[in-house]
This record gives structure tokens, sequence and C-alpha cells, in this order.
């Protein structure tokens, strides 16, 4: 859900460039990548939530300069990081002026504008937003340099600090499997 207008496509190589920009901007291009630092460092405050939906993965509120971001206590570390990251997207792509962004967990799932049943401006930020964190935690350049080292995924996982899943999505998306 979110209180912004419907939002423009932005194409999957220029949100690879803007989460690459804003590593190296930040000097955190490197891995793993830590989500919370970089919140920290935009002045976003970041807090464990207990919510009332056990479905609900996270979500950012932007109030004036004031940028907070809430994820679910109960999830696991892997699923945090992501979900962080799945809301710095909002920040970065999205939020612009005040608003809420609130995610469940089929928000962090969602891969393309296909095969759902809400309209694709209604889901657009949220696959944009999963683009975005997946460029975050797992940038494409570093992958492939760490692909040519290794092709285990377990290993390439622990590296990047995602979930197996999230590291498999990744290299098929970046055409290494």
């Amino acid at each position: 859900m979110t209180t912004q207008a419907t939002t423009p496509f932005i194409a999957q190589a220029e949100i690879e460039k803007r989460a690459a920009d804003v590593l190296r901007t930040h000097g955190l291009y490197s891995v793993p990548v830590d989500p919370v630092t970089l919140a920290n460092r935009e002045g976003i405050k970041v807090h464990n939530a207990r919510f009332s939906d056990e479905s609900l993965s996270g979500m950012i509120s932007k109030r004036g300069d004031a940028v907070t971001m809430l994820v679910n206590q109960s999830d696991p570390p892997y699923r945090k990081r992501f979900t962080i990251a799945h809301e710095l997207g909002h920040h970065f792509l999205h939020l612009l002026s005040d608003g809420d962004f609130v995610d469940s967990t089929i928000d962090l799932f969602r891969e393309n504008d296909s095969g759902a049943d809400a309209p694709v401006d209604q889901r657009r930020p949220e696959i944009q937003a999963n683009q975005f964190a997946a460029a975050l935690l797992m940038p494409a350049d570093l992958v492939r340099q760490e692909f040519n080292r290794t092709q285990d995924l377990l290993e390439l996982a622990k590296t990047f600090n995602v979930s197996e899943a999230a590291m498999g999505f990744r290299l098929s998306r970046l055409g290494l499997v």
C-alpha cells in the first residue's frame, strides 16, 4: 500500500545503476552489504516491530524530513536484510514526498508485472523495490567476480549474507546459471 502517485516505469538497468551508485556514494561497495548502515547514513531510523498482521514484513514512512522504517521482528535475519533493502528501494526510487509503503510477505516475492491480480501500476513499485534490493545486496559485478571464483551456491550466499534462494534467483537473473 502506498500513498504515492502512479509509479513510472524504471528499467532494470537503471535500477541496477542507482543501487551501485548509492553503494559507491556511501562507501559500501563491498560484500556483504549492510543495509542498516546504509539506512542510518541516509538518516533513516530502522526499528524492529511487532505487526498485528504477521504477513507484514516491513514499512517505510516519510513525514517531512523524518524517514522511519519498521521491520517484522519475527522474520529471520536474511528476510530482515532483504526487507530493509526493499524498503530502501522505495526510499531511493519512490518516496519523493510524504507517504508510506507497507509491504506484506507477498510483496517481497514479486518478480515481474505479469500474472498477478492487481493492476500493473499497483505492482510496479513492489517489483522495482525488489529489483533494487537484489542489486543492493548482490551488486552485479561483485556477484560475477565471486561467481568466477566459485560456482558454489551456498558459498556465494554466505559471502553475500543472503539466502540460497535469493542468490539462486540473482544468478539466474544475471544469466550466470
